[in-house]
């Protein structure tokens, strides 16, 4: 199964009265490893240090000319997330590529669940590209689509 792995720290701020990890601290979760990697650094942050991943896109980030927007999200939960010092585990993988949209899956977990026997939550994102410039959408490129088509997988299944 082609994914990534982007281990994602937790913050003592993101939890709740219950001592887990609040809802909308999840979210927050899914946007840092979406970040992480798809979009790339610019020149001078690679010099400071910035990770550079293959899958990072010159097509996306706070400079380009396209801009990716969210359209949808579904997020279902299958278990609290507690504080953990060591951060979680989010998996990553594209599920669908459209003409201006894809879809990322996503499935967190604990750091040394590396075989995904027990998802915290599941969710995918729907991302559409838009021309900044212009304000509609924008179709994919060749090579934002061989980049995103190297992560392909199957779908989630949610429950209905």
């Amino acid at each position: 199964m082609p994914h990534l792995d982007v281990v994602i720290p937790l913050r003592w701020s993101d939890l709740d009265a219950y001592a887990h990890v609040n809802n909308a601290a999840v979210v927050g979760l899914l946007e840092e490893a979406r970040i992480a990697a798809f979009w790339a650094p610019a020149p001078e942050q690679l010099a400071r240090g910035a990770e550079a991943r293959a899958t990072q896109l010159d097509l996306f980030g706070p400079r380009s000319a396209m801009l990716t927007l969210i359209a949808s999200q579904r997020l279902e939960y299958h278990r609290p997330i507690d504080y953990l010092r060591e951060g979680v585990l989010v998996r990553l993988w594209v599920s669908r590529i459209g003409g201006a949209s894809f879809d990322v899956d996503y499935r967190i977990l604990r750091s040394d669940d590396g075989e995904g026997a027990a998802p915290y939550a599941s969710a995918r994102t729907t991302i559409v590209i838009v021309d900044r410039a212009t304000g509609g959408t924008s179709r994919l490129d060749a090579s934002s689509r061989e980049v995103l088509a190297a992560l392909q997988d199957e779908p989630i299944a949610f429950r209905s």
